[in-house]
């Protein structure tokens, strides 16, 4: 009976995960995501587990800025409906904080198995390239900067950057296990999982990710121990990228990844602009109507800071709805710099709460999202919540600091 309940639980988060990892945006209509709509069987879920009372507690800390906001004076509708998200969110994020504690829970399973469906998913794509009617259903047709037109995989995400940053905390999963677990033949999972970042060309989250792994080397190089083989792989691989860039630095100067690092260097990158230091400019002249401290409030944007935008860009015309592509500066935008203070704040308390440190998955993934919050996301993005609470739980108790086990590697 027992294995039976296991295996029924195992079945039930690996539906789930599916379903969020590949569907969750997949809606039509704007902001409205399968994690939103399931907050009732969340809430059902905290409730069963004896843990609701902590996810109220946590959504009490939002009450000082809602005052402050409501005595400002701000469009209640909007605002209560931006509220709303944002707490269904914390909801969300508190159910997989609990779910991720069930002992039976194997995450390991339940990563390759995305793994495997997400490329037999990218193959397909790839056949869609050459149906012009169909390809802008998984690729991203929008051009980067300065006419820069690349097809970039989203399958069903609203955007590349999205669909790369799903794939981040698999891909770290993965090559940090490869690394410190040394399985056997990690190479197919490690191709099946860069392959999908690679065509996503997101280059604020493959930026991301080569920053924090750096970081990973640095603070863990004591605990990296390579066989001669191992030693040997790597060394074919760094020597088969440098050729590649090599041969496309002579032979193809003017292709996009080039191009695109060419004007990210010179600072002529809309992209990366816009989801870096413009989001902050932009959030500051708009907080500046209301409060530097505490920000306009959520919901607000559209009827604050649209014009501002506008005027900004010297768009002509623009979507109905606007945003700030950066978790940090929309902080600042909803809640001011307190806001900011207490998610920076609240990041750090965690990390020495929880003992990141001591286990490299969780200070890569830490790493990784602590560095992109500044260079895109936003607040009630549910896949950023996935990964800090990845970072800040004992999911992967195999890789916590005490001497190697080979034996203890996924196979």
């Amino acid at each position: 009976m027992i294995s039976q309940a296991i295996h029924i639980k195992q079945g039930w988060v690996l539906t789930l995960s599916l379903l969020i990892f590949f569907l969750n945006s997949l809606l039509p209509a704007e902001g409205l995501t399968l994690t939103l709509l399931l907050t009732p069987a969340w809430i059902y879920y905290l409730h069963n587990k004896g843990r609701l009372y902590e996810c109220i507690i946590a959504t009490l800390s939002l009450l000082p800025f809602v005052i402050i906001h409501l005595i400002q004076g701000v469009n209640a509708s909007h605002y209560i409906n931006s509220l709303l998200v944002i707490i269904s969110v914390l909801i969300f994020g508190f159910a997989w904080k609990f779910a991720l504690e069930e002992k039976s829970i194997n995450l390991d399973a339940i990563f390759k198995t995305i793994v495997i469906l997400n490329f037999l998913l990218v193959l397909a794509s790839i056949l869609l390239l050459f149906i012009p009617s169909l390809k802008p259903l998984v690729w991203y047709m929008v051009p980067i900067s300065n006419g820069i037109v690349v097809p970039r995989l989203k399958l069903f995400t609203s955007e590349a950057s999205h669909y790369s940053l799903w794939l981040a905390p698999i891909a770290i999963y993965f090559y940090t296990v490869a690394i410190f677990l040394k399985p056997r033949q990690p190479w197919t999972t490690l191709s099946m999982v860069t392959i999908p970042l690679l065509l996503s060309f997101s280059l604020g989250v493959l930026a991301a990710l080569i920053i924090s792994f750096v970081l990973l080397l640095i603070i863990f190089y004591k605990r990296i121990s390579l066989s001669k083989r191992g030693k040997q792989y790597i060394g074919i691989a760094l020597f088969v990228i440098f050729a590649a860039l090599l041969a496309a630095y002579f032979f193809f100067p003017d292709n996009p990844l080039f191009l695109r690092l060419q004007y990210v260097w010179q600072g002529k990158d809309t992209s990366a602009k816009g989801r870096t230091f413009e989001a902050f400019i932009l959030a500051n002249k708009i907080i500046a109507q209301k409060s530097y401290l505490w920000g306009i409030g959520p919901g607000q944007l559209n009827i604050l800071g649209r014009n501002t935008i506008l005027q900004y860009y010297f768009y002509s015309s623009a979507p109905q709805a606007v945003r700030i592509p950066n978790a940090s500066a929309e902080t600042i935008l909803f809640f001011g710099y307190v806001g900011l203070a207490f998610r920076i704040t609240l990041e750090l308390f965690l990390f020495f709460k929880t003992k990141v440190f001591n286990n490299p998955i969780s200070f890569w993934l830490f790493a990784f999202v602590f560095i992109y919050q500044f260079t895109g996301s936003y607040i009630t993005n549910v896949t950023e919540y996935i990964i800090w609470i990845l970072a800040f739980s004992n999911a992967f108790p195999q890789l916590n600091n005490k001497p190697l086990n080979p034996a203890i590697a996924t196979k």
